[in-house]
C-alpha cells in the first residue's frame, strides 16, 4: 500500500503538533489581553446570553445610549462571554489560544501540499510573525480559523483546476457572524474566479460555472446574519470612516524600527527580482493588494501574513522544484501524542496559575474603587482606550472603541476636546454635565484639568489619573 500523503490523511500528526505548540505558547502570552476591546466584547456577549437576542440599540454608552447599534460580531462575543463565565480571563485566553492553534494547523496542512516540510514550517513562522501584532483576544482572532479554511480551500481548488467545494459555505456562514473580515473571503473568491477565467491553462467550462455558482452562493450565505444586508455592508461602511485615521490599529505601519512586514516585503522583492519565483498576474495583484492594505493600516498585517502564505505556497513550491511534503515516518504519531500531553499540561497550568491583575481588569477596578459609588453612576469624560474597561466595570463611558456607533462627527469632536482644546473641553464638560474624568497618566488633558477651577485630582494610580468636580463626592 502506498504511503498516506498529506493530501488524504485524515489524522495529520504534523497539524496536531502545530496546534499543540501554538496553543501552549499563546496560553502563556498575557499580552493577548492587552486590548480594552476584549472587555466590552465580553460584556456584549453577556448581554446576548442574558437577553437571548442581539442588541440593536447601544446598551452601554451614556453619550450614544439608545442609539441604533448592532453587534455584528455577536457570535464571537457570545463565545468570549461563555469562556469568561467558565474560567474568567484564563478561559478567554484558552479560547484565543485554541483559535490560534487551529489556524496554525490548517495553514501548515495547506502549505505542505505544495512545500517540503521544513519550508512549510518556515512559511508558517513568517505568516505568524506578520500576524503577531494582531494576536489579541478579540473577534478577529476567533475568525482566523475560518479565514485559513476558506483561503486554503480556494488555493487548493485553483491548484487542482477545479471549483471550491460547496462544503466551504458553512465556513462563510460562521465567519460572517464572527467578524467583518469575511468580506476579504468574498473578494478572494472573486479574484480566484477571475484567475480561472484568464488562466492560460483553462479550467473546464463546467468548473468555471461551478466557481461562479460557488461565489454567488457564498454571497447569499453572508446574508444569513441577524442584520441581513446591513451586516454584509458593515465592513465597507466602517472602512469608509475618515476618523479612523487617528485610531492606533488603523494607522500606517511604523517603520521606525525593523518590522516583520519590512522583512517580508524585502524577501519578496529579492525572490521576484531574482526571477526564481513567478506569480500569475491575478495572484500578483492579490498579493500587492494585501501589501497595500498592510502598509495603509497596521491591523491588516495579519491578512498579509496569513493569506500571503497561501497565495505564495504553490509558486514557491514550483520554484523549489520539490513539490509537496514527504510522507511522514512511523514516529510521528508518537510525537503528536506527546505534544497533546504537553498541551494538556499547559492548559491545566494556565487555569491554575493566576494572571497579573493588570490583565484581568482587577487593577483597573481597584483604581476605580476610589471613585465614590454615587459618582460612578454620573457622566464621565474618559480616554478612548479606557472605554472598554469602564463598560466591563458597569460604568457608562463617554466614548469607547465602537467607532461605527459614534460616527465621524462625534469622534472628531472628541479628538478636539482631548487635544486638549480649552474652549472645547469647557463646552463638553458643561454640555454633557461631566462630573468626573479618567485618563492615562501623561495625557496633557490631566495637566489642564489640574489648573481648571472647580476641579480636583482625586487619585493617580496604576498609570491612571482621575479628576472630580469640587462638589462631587465630597463625602466619599
Amino acid at each position: 500500500m502506498a504511503p498516506v500523503t498529506p493530501q488524504t490523511r485524515v489524522f495529520d500528526p504534523v497539524g496536531v503538533l502545530a496546534f499543540c505548540a501554538v496553543f501552549a505558547l499563546v496560553l502563556f502570552l498575557p499580552p493577548i489581553l492587552n486590548d480594552g476591546d476584549t472587555l466590552w466584547q465580553i460584556r456584549t456577549g453577556e448581554w446576548i446570553l442574558a437577553h437571548r437576542a442581539v442588541p440593536g440599540i447601544d446598551p452601554f454608552s451614556f453619550t450614544a445610549g439608545d442609539r441604533p447599534w448592532f453587534a455584528h460580531e455577536w457570535l464571537a462575543e457570545t463565545l468570549m462571554a461563555l469562556a469568561w463565565r467558565a474560567a474568567g480571563m484564563p478561559g478567554v485566553m484558552v479560547l484565543a489560544a485554541a483559535a490560534t492553534g487551529l489556524t496554525a494547523a490548517i495553514l501548515l496542512r495547506a502549505a505542505r501540499r505544495f512545500l517540503p516540510g521544513i519550508y512549510a514550517v518556515v512559511a508558517l513562522i513568517v505568516a505568524f510573525a506578520n500576524a503577531a501584532p494582531s494576536l489579541l483576544a478579540r473577534p478577529h482572532l476567533l475568525a482566523w480559523p475560518c479565514l485559513a479554511l476558506w483561503c486554503s480551500g480556494l488555493v487548493i481548488a485553483r491548484a487542482n483546476r477545479s471549483a471550491p467545494s460547496f462544503l466551504l459555505l458553512p465556513v462563510m456562514l460562521v465567519w460572517v457572524n464572527l467578524h467583518g473580515s469575511f468580506i476579504i473571503g468574498l473578494a478572494l473568491a472573486a479574484a480566484f474566479l477571475l484567475e480561472a477565467l484568464v488562466d492560460p491553462i483553462p479550467t473546464p467550462r463546467r468548473g468555471r460555472l461551478s466557481w461562479a455558482g460557488f461565489l454567488l452562493a457564498a454571497c447569499a450565505v453572508t446574508l444569513l446574519n441577524p442584520d441581513g444586508l446591513s451586516g454584509v455592508l458593515f465592513p465597507i461602511h466602517l472602512v469608509g470612516m475618515k476618523s479612523l485615521a487617528w485610531v492606533g490599529e488603523w494607522q500606517p505601519t511604523d517603520f521606525g524600527r525593523i518590522q516583520p512586514l519590512e522583512l517580508m516585503i524585502l524577501a519578496g522583492l529579492a525572490l521576484g527580482l531574482s526571477g526564481k519565483v513567478r506569480l500569475p498576474p491575478i495572484r500578483l495583484l492579490m498579493l500587492l493588494g494585501l501589501i497595500h492594505g498592510a502598509l495603509a493600516h497596521g491591523r491588516n498585517e495579519q491578512l498579509l501574513g496569513l493569506i500571503g502564505m497561501l497565495i505564495l505556497a504553490e509558486p514557491l513550491g514550483t520554484a523549489l522544484a520539490r513539490g509537496r511534503a514527504e510522507p511522514l515516518g512511523p514516529h510521528w504519531p508518537r510525537i503528536a501524542a506527546g505534544a497533546i500531553g504537553l498541551a494538556a499540561i499547559a492548559l491545566v497550568g494556565r487555569l491554575i496559575l493566576p494572571l497579573n491583575p493588570d490583565r484581568t481588569g482587577a487593577a483597573f477596578a481597584a483604581v476605580l474603587d476610589h471613585v465614590p459609588a454615587d459618582v460612578r453612576t454620573q457622566p464621565v469624560l474618559n480616554d478612548y482606550s479606557l472605554g472598554g474597561s469602564l463598560i466591563f466595570q458597569g460604568v457608562r463611558p463617554f466614548i469607547d472603541s465602537r467607532a461605527d456607533l459614534y460616527g465621524d462627527a462625534f469622534l472628531t469632536q472628541y479628538r478636539t476636546i482631548t487635544a486638549p482644546d480649552r474652549d472645547a473641553l469647557d463646552q463638553a464638560l458643561t454640555k454633557y454635565r461631566i462630573v468626573w474624568t479618567i485618563f492615562p497618566s501623561g495625557q496633557r488633558i490631566n495637566a489642564l484639568l489640574d489648573r481648571m477651577p472647580g476641579w480636583r485630582r482625586l487619585i493617580e494610580a496604576d498609570g491612571i489619573v482621575i479628576h472630580l468636580r469640587q462638589e462631587a463626592g465630597a463625602g466619599g
